[in-house]
């Protein structure tokens, strides 16, 4: 299973995504952000599940709308 490195203070960071293949190297990348960046929140974490998901768009042209008729 893979593992993940994820830098909480910094959401944007790129390494967020960079999957480990061993919970020693995630740990090892864990303690250089922290080291970097001292303050930090980073966490380790195993990937069991991996979603994605599939959206069709299609277009259609609008119904013409249909004239009311006037009341007698």
């Amino acid at each position: 299973m893979p593992y993940v490195a994820v830098n909480m203070s910094n959401a944007y960071d790129t390494a967020n995504n960079t999957r480990y293949a061993t919970q020693e190297e995630a740990d090892t990348r864990a303690r250089e952000i922290l080291s970097q960046f001292p303050a930090a929140q980073v966490f380790t974490a195993q990937i069991l599940k991996e979603y994605t998901a599939k959206v069709d768009i299609t277009v259609t042209d609008p119904a013409e709308p249909v004239p009311e008729t006037p009341a007698a």
